[in-house]
């Protein structure tokens, strides 16, 4: 095909793509009445504060330059512009999904559903690819750790999102899940009976028990820059040795096979990443035996890691005996204590797994473990020039050593899920030094600090920076030239140019998905409840301006000044949070366009009972409102469905 040619189709394929898109959301019926859930009418007129018009502009451009990047970098069927042939070894396609992993989640929060529709294409462009390549086989990775299965099924979840009635994605996700729950016999990654991974590398093609050099060749490179994962590998004093394979002094050779020895069979801490692809079977059908994986498979970590006076030990073997493959030793596993990040690895994935299992049950205690790991760096650290350092590696020789700056995030995030004071402790001792230093610089301290009444101009601060990024990275877009053949493959990812992390705080009360397999956990979720479909309706903006443990202080504010909007408000990204009551105002009798404007100090304000996972707000032309919105936490089972989906179910 010439290039004049394979333009052209693109640009058809580019514009079926945002037809379907202008429909209504497949198995919704724009004309289905809704049940007598609270109707709040928002009636009184606000100018649109910057904020407001800020976060509109950068919802709007991100539509934009998430098509251009499409454009740019897929092919017509959906595959990347990339080389013909690609022998990675055990090295995944997670940089490729992880390019797009802002598509589908922009939309849920408000973005273009023409997003999601191109993100699905290119889903299925990229599996077919890598599996050409030889990466992907049964449309799931065959063999890779869950470091880089984290990455790249990030952006699995919010298909389950904005479209919960896609049956390719909901068996897709069932059938992903049975590699990890035992079910599949092709793929037996879990000891149902131990409750353990069999292998610190997995996949659909089953735990990988011994490791080749051929299988770290693509990455052996970059690995000269990391510290040797051991210190008394014969002969190999130097992570030089990645790249030294001489027939006489094959050093590389001796490090992946120490490697293999002692890191390949039995269980790691980054397995625990998969929690969200167990729980992602779960919102798609509600059976108990993915929640109950989920509760079996950290709960043995946690016995684990009380059986080592407290500190989670980094590789189990295939009896479950800590250090079994390893000496003995607690400490030297893939990913792990000492390789190659330390602890910072171990409380990311304990992290995202308690997170989970709160989703899963309500219950606060499963924060625990991630509290207590990052509590065991923190005893052992110290402030140096104003700035928290601490030890993140542990072995038998320098014990605990590689001070680095501690990061706030966890604390954050720990504060944002339990609301506990000895949480928001934490926040304060690292925002306290932050601020000796100068100003909060550091976005989730920031965010933290803008909901607990705090740092007023972090909303306009924080566009205006992803505006700036976006800008940045559209101009190398809308002007590549390079040769696809000589990319590496982290090309687009580099590139990414749909930033969500602000939208998520800001808009619904989340903490921003990261990287590593992160599902989104947000207090509120938004829906259009006219063109029946996920986020903002268009020209709608919210800011949440206040987090408590039992309410959120919302702002809206329609900047259209010629249409109403009519929007769905629901408690939790998955319905997980029950609404108690709404606060509301200033609203009016009966304000209408054309006569005089209401004195906003003159109106009162009102408590409506809601007592369930919804409720309607109709925002006039031009309208603001401020809605405090009492919830009851966890208080009822999560699930991707639609608002009109339970409606009719009851």
């Amino acid at each position: 095909m010439t290039s004049p040619q394979r333009v052209l189709v693109q640009a058809v394929w580019m514009l079926l793509a945002m037809a379907l898109s202008q429909g209504p959301s497949p198995g919704a019926s724009s004309d289905e009445p809704a049940p007598e859930i609270p109707v709040i009418r928002a009636d009184v007129p606000r100018t649109a504060p910057p904020w407001a018009l800020l976060e509109r502009h950068v919802i709007e451009t991100l539509d934009r330059a998430g098509v251009e990047f499409v454009k740019a970098y897929t092919l017509p069927d959906g595959s990347l512009r990339w080389k013909e042939r690609y022998e990675g070894g055990m090295n995944s396609s997670d940089d490729a999904y992880e390019a797009f992993r802002g598509f589908s989640l922009h939309h849920a929060l408000g973005g273009s559903r023409e997003l999601d529709t191109l993100h699905r294409a290119v889903w299925e462009g990229i599996t077919r690819q890598f599996a050409r390549y030889g990466q992907i086989y049964r449309e799931f990775d065959s063999n890779w750790d869950w470091m880089h299965h984290g990455e790249g099924y990030v952006s699995l979840y919010p298909l389950g999102l904005t479209d919960p009635h896609d049956g390719t994605f909901r068996e897709r996700s069932v059938r992903f899940a049975a590699m990890y729950t035992g079910e599949d016999p092709e793929a037996p990654n879990y000891d149902p009976k131990l409750k353990l991974m069999r292998a610190s590398m997995t996949g659909s093609r089953g735990p990988k028990m011994r490791w080749t050099k051929r299988d770290w060749i693509p990455t052996n490179a970059n690995l000269v820059y990391y510290h040797l994962p051991f210190d008394d590998i014969p002969g190999v004093d130097s992570s030089t040795g990645w790249i030294n394979g001489h027939p006489e002094d094959d050093q590389f050779g001796r490090i992946v096979r120490t490697m293999s020895d002692r890191m390949a069979k039995g269980d790691v801490p980054i397995n625990l990443t998969a929690a969200p692809l167990i729980a992602n079977a779960f919102l798609y059908t509600g059976d108990e035996k993915y929640r109950q994986w989920i509760l079996d498979y950290l709960g043995k970590w946690i016995e684990l890691t009380e059986a080592n006076s407290g500190i989670t030990p980094d590789n189990v073997g295939l009896s479950g005996r800590i250090g079994e493959h390893n000496d003995g030793r607690w400490w030297g596993g893939y990913y792990g204590w000492k390789w190659p990040r330390g602890g910072t690895d171990i409380v990311l994935a304990t992290l995202t797994a308690a997170k989970v299992a709160l989703l899963m049950t309500g219950e606060d205690r499963w924060l625990e473990l991630p509290r207590s790991q990052a509590r065991v760096m923190r005893t052992r650290g110290e402030v140096r020039d104003g700035v928290a350092m601490i030890p993140v590696r542990y072995d038998g020789n320098r014990e605990w050593h590689h001070f680095v700056p501690e990061q706030p995030y966890p604390y954050v995030q720990l504060w944002y899920m339990s609301q506990t004071g000895e949480d928001w402790r934490q926040v304060e001792r690292m925002g306290t030094l932050e601020r000796q230093r100068g100003e909060l610089v550091d976005p989730d301290l920031g965010w933290a600090y803008f909901v607990r009444g705090e740092n007023p101009e972090y909303p306009v601060a924080a566009f205006s920076r992803d505006l700036t990024v976006v800008h940045r990275k559209l101009a190398r877009i809308l002007n590549e030239h390079g040769d696809p053949e000589t990319w590496f493959d982290a090309h687009w990812l580099s590139l990414d140019p749909v930033p969500t992390d602000n939208l998520v705080r800001l808009t619904v009360a989340g903490l921003p998905v990261h990287k590593r397999g992160e599902m989104l956990h947000s207090l509120l979720r938004y829906f259009d409840l006219d063109k029946r479909q996920a986020g903002l309706p268009q020209g709608v903006a919210a800011l949440v301006t206040a987090v408590a443990a039992d309410s959120v202080t919302l702002e809206l504010v329609n900047t259209n000044l010629f249409e109403q909007r009519r929007m769905v408000v629901q408690g939790g990204t998955y319905g997980e949070h029950r609404i108690k009551d709404v606060t509301f105002g200033p609203v009016s009798p009966g304000w209408t366009p054309g006569s005089a404007l209401p004195d906003p100090t003159t109106l009162a304000r009102h408590t409506t009972a809601v007592n369930g996972k919804h409720f309607a707000i109709d925002l006039a032309p031009g309208a603001g409102i401020t809605l405090e919105i009492g919830l009851q936490r966890y208080d009822a089972k999560p699930g991707y469905a639609f608002p009109w989906d339970r409606w009719s179910a009851q």
